[in-house]
């Protein structure tokens, strides 16, 4: 009996060894790894990313008509009002994602604005009297002045300001009272409805930039959107002078000055909404690959148009890697050698261009500046400084046009040249309108993509950082299109950079690569043959111990 209760002893030392064992391995050990090896992921905000790609983008414009003159009759004045609101708010390009409201006012010319008019003597004087007058500069907000009978200015018809206004006559003197002259400023409601649909808002530009943003094909062409590079915070722009005789020539350009005279204005008025970092640099012994035509009659070298895009890859493995996370554009002056001098570029019909330069979609462009050549027994090389007018004229169209400025002005109508070839303040409302949808588009596709990205693979880790990322740019999302259906144009476009900053830094964080991971098969194939062994002598204790209670009360019942 005492060695029999002795056996029993261990027996049950055994069985509660191994159900200690097993309590550990089971109830702590499983939890623990399974705790430890679990993937972090933050949460990110899913259902508001989707209701993003869900909601209405709509933009305000607003459009104020301001009559100069005394005791404008209230009753044709209400008139007015009521077909100028039909005439912009009929047929707009609105969708189910994107709609355009006009905010329309009506009334007559303040004291102030009256007085501006009889001090003024010209047309531009009065234009900048009454800018001045505004505390604030007012992004999308247009005014249209309808000048008296007997003003001075009556001998233009339609005259478009520097900034946002916009002055409208009558015409000739009116005699026949008031009647008539009300009769020809009704004629006025299509001229404003076109200035502002069209031109000042170019609604169908809007769409077409939004639809696209978003991912839409368009089945005819756009010029426009395959010409300029996509909406950025910042651009690199690399001026480059290629010189292939510095033997013969000595080429010298002044381009830090240039840039400064010639392209500043344009510069400084981008520079609260995109950062733009001018380099430069002067390459020697580098000629066309491609040999060009000659003439027989004038003996003249020259480029048709079907050359010119063979002309850009071996240039560009000259000018330097580009090296940045910013767009970058190209400007190049090339310098034709003797043997090619002059060289020209033809269009189709055969006729020389204007500018001898050509742009390059997405890419920049390229001016050939002809240099006469050395004269017999002149001193090699010969120096010869580069006029920077005509060469950042012609880079100044350009880059307007890669950068998305595309505003299109009405022969029939009086423009004021931009102040030392700057932008129009409706150019910049244009462009900034224009980017605000692409940029509200962008990111909202970008969000998207990214929701479903690791939504499908569950073992991608999602740090902190790039959930800080994903809440902001969803924040500044709403917040652009709550300062663009108010009106706001200023605010909605920095919000808009904001949330495609914030959505591109989020997609394309390294830690989102799917390579870092492995795979789930891999992961088996790691884990099996670490806790096969530990599993399977812990799985047989537990079993010999179940048996061992099932045996011990089978005894117990049959003492009883």
């Amino acid at each position: 009996m005492g060695s029999e209760t002795k056996e029993r002893q261990e027996k049950a030392t055994q069985v509660y060894a191994a159900l200690g064992v097993g309590f550990v391995c089971i109830l702590i050990g499983l939890p623990l790894w399974w705790k430890t090896t679990d993937t972090y992921r933050v949460q990110l905000p899913y259902d508001e990313i989707e209701q993003l790609a869900e909601r209405k983008t709509k933009y305000t414009v607003d459009v104020t008509v301001i009559i100069f003159g005394d005791n404008v009759d209230k009753l044709w004045l209400a008139e007015f009002g009521e077909q100028l609101k039909d005439a912009l708010e009929g047929e707009s390009h609105s969708t189910k994602q994107l709609s355009v409201q006009y905010r329309g006012n009506l009334r007559e010319a303040y004291e102030e604005e009256n007085f501006a008019l009889q001090k003024s003597f010209t047309i531009q004087e009065l234009d900048s009297s009454l800018e001045r007058s505004r505390v604030l500069e007012e992004h999308g907000k247009y005014f249209f002045y309808i000048l008296p009978r007997q003003s001075k200015f009556l001998s233009v018809t339609t005259w478009v300001g520097i900034k946002r206004n916009t002055f409208l006559s009558p015409g000739e003197p009116l005699q026949h009272g008031n009647e008539e002259y009300y009769m020809g400023v009704r004629e006025f409601v299509p001229i404003i409805k076109s200035l502002v649909r069209d031109t000042f808002v170019s609604e169908a530009a809007m769409l077409r930039t939004y639809q696209s943003a978003r991912g839409k094909q368009h089945l005819e062409t756009d010029k426009q959107s395959m010409r300029a590079v996509k909406s950025a915070p910042s651009y690199d722009v690399t001026f480059t002078l290629l010189n292939p005789q510095p033997d013969m020539l000595d080429v010298q350009w002044d381009i830090e000055q240039g840039v400064h005279t010639y392209l500043g204005p344009f510069l400084d008025q981008l520079s609260p909404y995109i950062n733009i970092t001018i380099t430069s640099q002067v390459i020697h012994y580098t000629r066309l690959s491609l040999k060009p035509r000659v003439d027989s009659s004038t003996h003249q070298h020259y480029l048709r148009p079907e050359d010119l895009p063979h002309l850009i890859t071996p240039i560009e493995t000259k000018l330097g890697s580009h090296v940045s996370n910013s767009p970058g554009l190209n400007f190049v002056v090339y310098v034709p050698t003797r043997d090619q001098s002059p060289l020209v570029i033809r269009d189709a019909s055969g006729n020389p261009s204007k500018t001898n330069a050509f742009l390059s979609p997405r890419w920049g462009g390229i001016l050939i500046y002809n240099i006469e050549s050395p004269q017999v027994g002149a001193t090699l090389p010969v120096p010869v400084d580069v006029d920077m007018k005509p060469v950042l004229a012609v880079f100044l169209a350009q880059l307007k046009l890669l950068l998305g400025f595309y505003a299109q002005k009405s022969p029939v109508i009086s423009w004021a040249d931009a102040v030392n070839s700057g932008l129009a303040g409706w150019e910049l409302d244009l462009w900034m309108r224009d980017r605000t949808l692409e940029n509200i588009a962008m990111s909202t596709a970008t969000l998207r993509s990214l929701a479903r990205l690791l939504a499908q693979i569950g073992n991608i880790v999602i740090k902190d950082e790039i959930g800080l990322e994903v809440h902001q740019a969803v924040d500044s999302i709403a917040t652009s299109q709550t300062f663009l259906s108010q009106g706001n144009l200023k605010a909605a476009y920095l919000a808009s950079r904001q949330a495609i900053i914030s959505s591109e830094k989020a997609f394309f964080d390294q830690s989102l690569l799917e390579l870092l991971y492995f795979p789930e098969d891999q992961k088996f194939a790691i884990y099996i043959p670490l806790f096969l062994p530990i599993s399977i002598p812990v799985l047989l204790s537990l079993m010999h111990a179940f048996k061992w209670f099932r045996g011990k009360d089978t005894e117990t019942i049959k003492k009883d």
